[in-house]
């Protein structure tokens, strides 16, 4: 080979060199701008998420705080209706405490209805003996008048008789 045709291979070569540089750095420059695009759009993005999360970070605020006020206001109602269960639970408690004291009233009731029958069936023997032993008494009365009419000398005797009857009624009253 002559030394034409080393440097036309070297210049060749060299020219391919240049070639591989020149491709390399417009593969370098279009992967800097893509980089520099990516970055920039990267950027917006990042300043447009940033921005989300200013807005979602008030949000969070603001709902935290109304959750706060919430859970506040529940707390009370729940208070209030803990105290409402308890006056409620005591009311019960009388409530049953009412239920088995008139239960016993009942049962006292009709113990007493019992009796009062009882009494009742007593009485309406009693006033019936007492009825017929007022109309013996008012018959042994009737027949001691009689014998008073006829006989005044024993006036004394049956006025003492009439006396015994009289207390034996005053008694049986």
């Amino acid at each position: 080979m002559s030394f034409k045709g080393v440097l036309i291979i070297i210049g060749i070569i060299a020219l391919g060199v240049l070639i591989t540089f020149g491709v390399e750095e417009i593969r370098f420059r279009a992967m800097n701008r893509a980089l520099l695009t990516e970055a920039k759009s990267l950027k917006e993005t990042n300043q447009r998420l940033q921005s989300r999360n200013d807005v979602l970070s008030e949000q969070t605020k603001a709902l935290e705080a109304q959750l706060e006020t919430k859970t506040q206001e529940y707390q009370e109602q729940i208070s209030q209706l803990e105290e409402e269960v308890k006056r409620l639970e005591a009311a019960n408690q009388n409530t049953k405490t009412l239920r088995a004291e008139v239960r016993t009233l009942q049962e006292s009731n009709q113990t007493l209805r019992a009796k009062n029958d009882d009494f009742s069936k007593q009485i309406e023997t009693l006033e019936a003996q007492l009825e017929a032993k007022t109309q013996e008494y008012e018959k042994e009365i009737s027949h001691l008048q009689e014998e008073r009419s006829n006989l005044e000398g024993k006036i004394s005797q049956l006025q003492g008789i009439i006396n015994k009857a009289r207390a034996i009624l005053a008694l049986e009253d």
